[in-house]
């Protein structure tokens, strides 16, 4: 089998080579950062007052695998889990300023990383790529 003939292994090869790229980048600037732990991160950036299962719908994994994630980033003093007020089951996740800080280096390197990958494109390719991407993410 021809791995271009086979999308979902494509796509999923990529995927990965994508993330060790990144992390191989993080480790050369001396940021101590896996890719999925960028990815959390980010995420956590953009949603201000996410909760722990919400994140887990997000990412697609079992809330487990994304509390030891967590514990992780909150080891490194990136993350901070924050009780609610009504319901003290519930854990709201916030950067503190030390992950924002991280984040923002952490950014400028996967965009570094991203433009050195699309060189050699035309934005049309660019375009097109990414509307087969959302094609087929949003069909899952």
């Amino acid at each position: 089998m021809n791995e271009a003939s086979h999308l979902g292994l494509l796509i999923g090869r990529t995927g990965l080579a994508l993330g060790k790229a990144v992390e191989k980048e993080f480790t050369n600037s001396g940021i101590d950062l896996t890719f999925q732990h960028f990815v959390f991160l980010n995420l956590l950036s953009k949603n201000n007052s996410l909760i722990q299962q919400e994140l887990a719908e997000i990412v697609k994994k079992d809330k487990s695998a994304v509390l030891r994630v967590i514990g992780v980033l909150e080891g490194k003093n990136l993350v901070e889990r924050c009780g609610d007020t009504c319901d003290r089951r519930k854990k709201t996740l916030l950067l503190t300023p030390i992950g924002k800080s991280m984040l923002k280096k952490a950014q400028k390197i996967e965009e570094k990383v991203m433009n050195h990958l699309q060189e050699g494109l035309t934005k049309d390719e660019i375009t097109t790529f990414v509307k087969v991407a959302l094609h087929l993410r949003n069909k899952i």
